[in-house]
């Protein structure tokens, strides 16, 4: 089994992926709160009052979402530099 110590995240990778999927997260979850199971507020909003409301919800969530992660990837980065080691992920080869 080998073992490997992850010791810096590369930021913009993260970026890229993590915004794909807060924006299919964001789009499922817009979905529900807009038109399955409306809000007080959404409810009493016209169809293309709801589709304007939930793509902006997609917008703002994938930002706010993505800018989490970028936050959570430079700490990472910065704890494991100043202690000298990371995350040890063990692998083994498949058989």
């Amino acid at each position: 089994m080998s073992k490997y110590d992850v010791k810096k995240i590369d930021v913009f990778p993260v970026i890229k992926i993590f915004s794909v999927v807060f924006a299919i997260v964001g789009a499922l979850i817009g979905i529900f709160t807009f038109f399955i199971f409306p809000t007080d507020l959404a409810a009493g909003l016209g169809f293309g009052a709801r589709l304007l409301s939930w793509f902006i919800f997609v917008l703002l969530y994938t930002f706010i979402m993505s800018v989490g992660a970028l936050v959570v990837a430079f700490l990472y980065n910065f704890v494991a530099a100043k202690l000298g080691s990371g995350i040890v992920i063990s692998l083994e080869a498949k058989e």
